[in-house]
Parts: structure tokens; sequence; C-alpha cells
């Protein structure tokens, strides 16, 4: 099974509108050399925010390789190699040697991350950021969900209804979603994120992603 990750931080939100001036919340999750950075940056809130969705993508792929990995994103470090048309590509260092391809996605009014445990995974991923419907009272889960499940149908040609993403937990902590048709789990690898008014997913199949459910594979959309 591959593993992905992937985070969405809402850049206009107020819980992280001005964090970067906070330097004991800096020293938490920077490096000092990423710390110079965000005080020397033209947008300081958009870099910090950076770093932090580039770490948290890193730790879902390492939670999903070990399980017992710690999140100390203070000690790791984000390099950033290159830039894409829509994207900059780079890696999260942990420990000083195992690296975390990512690809960072700038926005206007948030900024995405997706990594994978190797190149060939994140070649393959499949990823979307939405914005919370206008006017519609639903939770960012229940929404994430909903964009998941309706990408799934269209792109397998699935029943909408057969599909369920589902967290169990081990050692009383929630793990990450998985994917199930018709109540058998697929071969799908997912990641969630939703701040503020943003919801974001990434996955990765493994080989053929449909279980052997054939009344569940014929779209219902």
């Amino acid at each position: 099974m591959p593993h992905v990750g992937n985070d969405v931080v809402d850049l206009q939100d107020a819980a992280n509108a001005g964090k970067s001036g906070d330097s004991r919340f800096l020293k938490k999750i920077l490096t000092d050399a990423e710390i110079e950075m965000v005080k020397s940056a033209a947008n300081p809130d958009a870099l910090l925010w950076s770093f932090w969705a580039c770490k948290e993508t890193a730790y879902k792929v390492m939670k999903k390789k070990s399980p017992d990995s710690p999140f100390i994103p203070g000690r790791w470090q984000v390099v950033i190699h290159k830039k894409r048309t829509d994207c900059w590509e780079g890696e999260v260092i942990v420990g000083g040697k195992d690296g975390i391809p990512v690809r960072l996605f700038p926005g206007l009014n948030y900024v995405c991350c997706v990594g994978a445990e190797n190149k060939a995974v994140l070649n393959k991923l499949i990823q979307n950021v939405y914005a919370l419907p206008d006017g519609e009272n639903i939770s960012p889960s229940r929404f994430a969900r909903r964009c998941i499940r309706r990408t799934l149908a269209q792109s397998y040609g699935w029943n909408f209804d057969a599909i369920q993403i589902r967290r169990k937990k081990w050692k009383q902590e929630l793990q990450p979603p998985a994917v199930f048709l018709g109540g058998q789990k697929t071969n799908i690898d997912l990641s969630i994120s939703h701040d503020g008014r943003f919801v974001a997913y990434a996955y990765c199949q493994n080989g053929d992603a449909s279980p052997d459910d054939s009344h569940a594979k014929k779209s219902v959309l």
C-alpha cells in the first residue's frame, strides 16, 4: 500500500493571521534557519504556514509507515529544490537523513501540500482543494468526504452510496482515513485535511483499486 499525506492552511482564517510574529510559536515548529527565512520574507505568514503544511504532510506519511512516529516539527527541515509550473517541489528532512518528498501549492487564500513515501508514489497522487460552500450548513469533515466520494465514483464508476470513508482506533488514537467500497477496504491510500474555509484530499491506489464487489461498481451520481 502506498503512503500519502496532505495538509491545507487557510491563510485568511483569524486563528492563523499574524502567527509569524509569535516567536514562541516559531521556535516550537521551525528550525533556526526557517525562522530567519520567515522573518525576512515578503509574506511571513504565508511562508510560516507553508513550512507547517510540509511538516504536517510528512508526519502523516510517517505515521502510516510507523504508527509510533513522534511529531517533532522543530527538528525537521523543509528543503525546496525547484519551482514547477503550479507548485514548489522539495522534501522534509526528518532526523537529519530521511527525506519525505513533498509538493507545495501556494494559493492567494491558502497553502496546500501533498507528500508521499517516495517520488514514484508522489507522481501518481490525485489531489484537490475545495472551499466550503456558501450558505450550506455542513461540517468541513463531512464536506471533504462528500467531495472524495464524488471523485472516486466518477473516476472508477463506483456507486456513490457504496463508498465509505472510515477511521479506526489504534491504542485509543484515530488512525488515518481509509476508503471502503460495499463494506470492503480498497487499495486506495487517502489523506484528508481541512482548515478554516478549505478542505483538501490526496489519494493514490495500489494496483486495482476495487475489491471484488460488482454490485458496488455502478455509479448512481
